[in-house]
């Protein structure tokens, strides 16, 4: 991949239209894999036309054509980093675009589906493997206009695409709130999606290492908590005194002990837990676990939980905790 220093130069001559966007579509889409935003704002506008004229022929709305192009560019952003061959893009996205459109009319129950149908299935690369493959390479994929998102849009986001619990179902009983509030929320977080890319090139281009670090410290803490004193002191002193925890049930205490006596008693039962799933993004970090419990003790703990961290200076000012009985 070349430096940015160099792509950076190439991304702002075709913003300005200066050399043609199709004979370097590949620097575009490895100057957006490499984090720079402005190569995704081209990407984004160039594209964007012919996509919504694709999904007019299939949807006959354009409301709806409009929601599933933006869809489409939601998730080929989220999974760059699987795009192995830079030229083949444009190839890529409409595959994302037909499949975002066949998903669509599947759930509302419509038989308008025609020759979308034809494609051949390898290439509508969208199904349940490689979604856990998604889950998997998480770290590599977060980038610099998710963590611009405001907390309750990128933490609705990151659950939607980045987590086991994608339904609107689920993430509301994640986060207590409502469904419609879920659809509400995903629908403002892909249009500010789209005002971000649709802006001129900044020239900033953002790094995974924070990202990276916050999901090892998790990893490392978690897996411990249960067996290991440094871990529990770690994890118990990163909570601010006044931490605000929301429990199972919507109810909120500021108790930074409150964790503290929960592992004790899940010591004492002989209960542990192992995170499967970190993702983060800026200051908020989700966590995915998977409990287990003691033949003495089979019903002490749920089956997982999720919590939702948010950090202010580093420290964990806001968590919220749901558990799941399966």
């Amino acid at each position: 991949m070349k430096n940015l220093s160099i792509v950076l130069p190439i991304v702002k001559e075709i913003y300005h239209g200066e050399i043609n966007p199709m004979s370097t579509i590949h620097e575009m889409v490895r100057a957006a894999h490499a984090g720079e935003k402005g190569g995704w704002n081209i990407l984004y506008n160039h594209y964007y036309p012919g996509l919504y004229a694709i999904a007019l022929q299939h949807c006959d709305d354009g409301t709806i054509a409009q929601d599933m192009v933006q869809e489409a560019f939601t998730i080929a952003y989220l999974k760059l980093n699987q795009l192995k061959d830079t030229m083949a893009f444009s190839g890529w996205i409409k595959s994302i675009l037909l499949h975002a459109c066949q998903k669509h009319y599947r759930r509302n129950r419509k038989s308008k589906w025609g020759s979308i149908t034809a494609i051949e299935t390898e290439k509508l690369w969208h199904d349940d493997l490689n979604r856990q493959q998604d889950l998997l390479s998480v770290k590599s994929i977060l980038h610099a206009s998710i963590a611009d998102l405001p907390e309750v849009l990128r933490t609705t986001l990151l659950l939607r695409y980045f987590s086991a619990f994608q339904s609107y179902e689920d993430i509301a009983a994640v986060l207590s709130v409502p469904v419609g509030t879920v659809r509400s929320r995903l629908n403002q977080a892909k249009s500010k999606l789209s005002e971000q890319w649709k802006k001129p090139i900044d020239g900033n281009a953002k790094t995974l290492q924070e990202s990276e670090s916050w999901n090892s410290f998790y990893e490392s803490t978690l897996s411990g908590i249960h067996h290991h004193e440094n871990c529990k002191d770690k994890f118990i002193k990163h909570l601010r005194n006044d931490v605000r925890i929301i429990t199972p049930g919507s109810k909120s205490i500021h108790d930074n002990c409150y964790f503290e006596r929960m592992i004790y008693n899940d010591r004492k039962a002989g209960s542990w837990l192992s995170p499967l799933n970190i993702i983060t993004s800026g200051n908020i970090s989700i966590i995915e676990s998977k409990h287990f419990n003691s033949t003495e003790h089979p019903d002490h703990c749920p089956a997982g939980s999720v919590m939702v961290i948010y950090r202010t200076q580093d420290k964990v000012s806001t968590l919220q905790l749901q558990v799941f009985k399966s």
